[in-house]
């Protein structure tokens, strides 16, 4: 396939160059924030990143109960998400449907923080406590 950026796309994109730097600073410190403070949740895996080779635009953790908890982070205004459900159960996939289970389990955990660079390391501190909260609510420690 042929993909082509819009020329605005393009002006934005030059237009966001200049601050690429102090993006890159932000959200590699915001991720290494919640990494900090995410230490206190056992249940809780922070979805690894190698920060020396890459900018962050995701804070995934793997966490219980996942769907549970997405609720009670939701009902609080917490802006949790789910990205990228396993390809092979995909309808565009369907050819190549196979059983993956590790894959499939794994799904199940993911869970996508709010992340982006003009959180605060308060935002941040608001949603992770939410997050035990959560946690505890859904027979979680």
């Amino acid at each position: 396939m042929r993909y082509q950026l819009s020329s605005i796309n393009a002006a934005i994109g030059l237009a966001q160059f200049d601050h690429f730097d102090a993006t890159v600073r932000s959200r590699r410190h915001l991720w290494r924030t919640y990494s900090d403070a995410l230490e206190a949740l056992e249940v809780v895996t922070l979805v690894d990143v190698d920060l020396d080779h890459a900018v962050p635009h995701l804070c995934q953790v793997r966490v219980p109960h996942r769907d549970h908890v997405f609720a009670h982070l939701r009902a609080r205004n917490i802006g949790v998400g789910v990205h990228y459900p396993p390809n092979h159960l995909q309808p565009a996939f369907a050819g190549w449907t196979r059983d993956l289970p590790a894959t499939e389990r794994v799904s199940r955990e993911i869970l996508s923080l709010p992340f982006h660079q003009h959180l605060t390391e308060a935002d941040i501190h608001r949603v992770v406590t939410a997050l035990g909260h959560a946690l505890r609510a859904t027979g979680g420690p």
